[in-house]
């Protein structure tokens, strides 16, 4: 827009004729859009202004420009912006706005300034940015994580051969005459636990990404009792099966491979939390489906063992955490991350002495609402 068309714009606003068009124009425009005055003072809100700013418009109008603002940014940056809009025409940039009554939000800025005689017009266009900068976050974070898996997997590279070098040797030394031979054991069982660590660090790095296909919940169900039947006669449980499903041949979109490396973890700790009870493990699966018009299934293992106290239940799925000794804590680890790159969902309720019931859900379709029904 030039400048005769700007001021072309401002007049219309004051011509009752012509401003009824104008303001449906600029209510169209999905960014806020404020015009001010020669002395700095809000003269017009389009909708989405009055939207983003938390008003009706009324609060603000015929205010300075600054009331829009953070208080810590009137005394500099406000002054700032509108000198570099009067001297090079327009300001660009991020600002922190207020949001009636007591909000704010982060907005991409901008400040255009025209000059006529002895008229003068600003006009301001500003959008929410705020999840933008959230995304921004993430990557940044998920930079840091592809940064670190190469630092560790580099690391575990370093640490991997002096660690088999000590538990070789301290096998050996265990075949001769030891004045103390239980020191060697320790350090021979702690070089094995390194090696273990080292084996379950690489293995988290190294998970594949899915290469997803479409299963029915029928399949899924069929895979995961297989594997429980395994588990659980590994350790002598007896293992109980619930059915809630609607439609066995619903839609489940899923890694067939990967989400059974996330279900193992899950069943084992629902077995070993009988490990210090006198009573014979209950593992009971349950699956529930459709989860959604589009499909989808939930997988929920429970147990009646001794429950997870209300504090510890934010960090068990926090890398290294365990109760349980001699036991690295990554199961959960790695069935979170799965289940999350596999686009589905797990919850935990668990009880102190009544037990813990992990459910796990796998999505029917990956695409979004508005792509596949009607409105």
């Amino acid at each position: 827009m030039n400048s005769i068309e700007g001021f072309k714009a401002v007049r219309l606003l004051q011509e009752p004729g012509d401003r009824e068009t104008l303001n449906t124009i600029l209510d169209a425009v999905n960014s806020g859009i404020i015009i001010l005055d020669k002395l700095e003072n809000m003269v017009f809100f389009n909708s989405k202004a009055q939207w983003l700013l938390g008003t009706e418009g009324g609060e603000l109008k015929g205010r300075h420009v600054s009331r829009i603002f953070m208080a810590d940014d009137r005394r500099f940056l406000v002054p700032n912006i509108l000198k570099t809009s009067r001297i090079k025409g327009e300001f660009e940039g991020e600002c922190l706005l207020c949001r009636l009554p007591s909000g704010s939000f982060m907005a991409f800025f901008s400040c255009h300034y025209w000059k006529r005689n002895s008229d003068e017009v600003y006009i301001i266009t500003f959008n929410d940015i705020s999840a933008l900068k959230d995304m921004e976050k993430m990557l940044q974070q998920s930079e840091r994580m592809v940064y670190l898996g190469r630092m560790l997997d580099d690391i575990s590279h370093q640490i991997r051969n002096p660690v088999l070098a000590i538990g070789g040797f301290t096998r050996r030394l265990l075949k001769s005459r030891l004045e103390k031979p239980e020191y060697a054991k320790i350090i021979l069982e702690e070089s094995s636990r390194l090696e273990m660590l080292l084996d379950v660090l690489t293995e988290f790095i190294q998970l594949p990404r899915p290469r997803f296909t479409k299963e029915s919940a029928g399949s899924i169900r069929e895979l995961s009792c297989r594997a429980a039947t395994d588990i659980t006669g590994q350790f002598d449980a007896e293992l109980r099966i619930e059915d809630r499903q609607k439609e066995a041949d619903c839609l489940v979109i899923t890694d067939r491979s990967l989400f059974m490396k996330a279900l193992e973890p899950v069943l084992i700790n629902a077995c070993e939390a009988f490990l210090e009870s006198e009573r014979k493990p209950v593992v009971v699966l349950e699956f529930s489906a459709p989860l959604s018009q589009a499909g989808g299934i939930g997988i929920a293992v429970s147990d009646s063992g001794p429950g997870i106290r209300p504090p510890l239940l934010p960090r068990i799925f926090h890398p290294f955490f365990s109760t349980k000794t001699g036991h690295l804590g990554m199961g959960l680890t790695f069935t979170r991350h799965i289940i999350e790159e596999l686009g589905g969902g797990i919850e935990i309720d668990s009880r102190v002495n009544q037990g813990t019931s992990l459910k796990l859900t796998l999505p029917g379709d990956r695409r979004r609402p508005i792509r596949t029904r009607p409105l």
